[in-house]
């Protein structure tokens, strides 16, 4: 397994502009090896044959990677980018153990606009302030095209009792800032398993976020329903958080 240090790396220089516009197919291979690193990290949580849930799943990459190691998973892929969804269900077509949700989550059902910068395909946020952020800390510059794009947000608790989804062992997201409204919504569900899944989030550093006392609270929801505590007084402005619930067993390396 890579050390986090080196998947922190390998995602921050994803996170730089390229130095010519690129197709999303040239782009998403650009970025596999950053996303293998991503997946070699997590593989130990994701036995064979268990389920998984992507949100944010952009491409599919994340999910791919993964079932070439897992072929034998279940997957739930969320992704509100329409352009993004039919490129998911493409790559997905045929493979019945690959559900795909034409949907971003959050902690309540509504639309949402989400920005999307035309140099970096993974780099799409609904967090305005995030997005036209002009400072030193910004990820974009003023003179940065983007799009927007009116998406549909659901909750995960809602959809996981309308699809039938228990027994997940992992869920990854990558929400570009609004992890902890993901998390909220997925509160009422995790309450009620037994079997909690090892959770990859993205969050942000407390000197970043817009919504640090959301994300707290959303962490701090999940120390209620059975995970361990976990802290961020260390991190980078963004990281890949792992959360654990409460006398989860890690497996041997």
């Amino acid at each position: 397994m890579l050390p986090r240090s080196v998947t922190r790396l390998l995602k921050s220089i994803g996170r730089l502009r390229d130095p010519k516009p690129l197709s999303l197919d040239e782009w998403a291979e650009h970025h596999r090896p950053r996303v293998m690193a991503d997946v070699q990290r997590v593989l130990p949580y994701i036995p064979d044959g268990s389920r998984f849930v992507d949100v944010g799943a952009n491409v599919g990459l994340f999910t791919e990677c993964i079932l070439q190691e897992r072929p034998g998973c279940e997957a739930f892929l969320f992704e509100p980018v329409r352009r993004y969804y039919e490129r998911c269900v493409e790559r997905f077509e045929g493979n019945p153990r690959v559900r795909v949700i034409h949907a971003g989550l959050g902690a309540q059902a509504s639309t949402a606009t989400i920005y999307k910068p035309r140099h970096n395909f993974g780099g799409n946020t609904i967090v305005r302030e995030l997005f036209f952020d002009r400072s030193e800390l910004a990820q974009l510059k003023s003179e940065t095209p983007f799009d927007e794009e009116e998406v549909k947000i659901e909750v995960f608790s809602e959809v996981a009792e309308r699809l039938g989804i228990v027994d997940v062992d992992f869920v990854k997201t990558d929400a570009e800032g609004y992890d902890h409204a993901v998390l909220a919504g997925m509160l009422p569900w995790l309450s009620t398993q037994e079997l909690k899944p090892v959770i990859l989030a993205e969050l942000l550093a407390e000197f970043y976020h817009p919504s640090w006392d959301e994300q707290a609270a959303a962490l701090e929801g999940l120390t209620r329903v059975g995970y361990a505590e976990c802290d961020l007084s260390q991190m980078a402005k963004i990281d890949d958080i792992l959360l654990f619930p409460s006398g989860y067993m890690q497996p041997e390396p």
